[in-house]
């Protein structure tokens, strides 16, 4: 009987730990910007309520970028505001660009942690965890398109991106 107690603490420990690490996280004193997505048909009826998104930093332009999607290790991604803003109903946002592309992360600038996809007919884009993001089934914004709706998005400290919200597009 000793042993099942435990054994029952353990386990509450362990999950106790684990919710408070995703919980803290979230919470890290990184800036948070926002990326914009693309058209993507987001159905999946076993997944749950859900929006599949896209983004124009998984195809990066930067040769350095592309030289680290063929090797197929992780890699980082700098991300920065170049300028291009778009309209939502919190008014006009900065939306960040995929700029250059490191095996390392250096100091200084926004980094993001991306790990290379082999989609069909073997074209390599860059995937960051972010490609989902679950709605309830009362949300509004179950029925949002990738494209119509901007991801409001931080850098945690493992330098992945973390999805904070989608805003709608206006």
């Amino acid at each position: 009987m000793k042993i099942l107690r435990i054994v029952l603490a353990a386990q509450l420990f362990i999950f106790l730990a684990w919710g408070g690490w995703l919980l803290s996280s979230k919470n890290t004193a990184a800036a948070e910007f926002y990326l914009e997505t693309q058209p993507v048909d987001p159905r999946d009826l076993l997944s749950g309520t859900f929006v599949a998104l896209s983004y124009e930093i998984a195809n990066p332009p930067a040769r350095s970028c592309q030289e680290a999607l063929k090797k197929g290790d992780s890699f980082y991604v700098q991300l920065e505001a170049r300028g291009r803003t778009v309209g939502t109903g919190q008014g006009d946002v900065p939306v960040y660009e995929a700029v250059d592309c490191a095996k390392t992360a250096p100091e200084g600038g926004l980094w993001a942690k991306a790990s290379p996809y082999w989609g069909f007919g073997g074209r390599a884009s860059a995937r960051y965890g972010i490609e989902r993001f679950y709605l309830n089934e009362d949300n509004p914004l179950k029925d949002a398109r990738s494209g119509s709706v901007i991801a409001k998005v931080k850098i945690d400290r493992s330098r992945k991106l973390v999805l904070l919200d989608l805003v709608k597009k206006i």
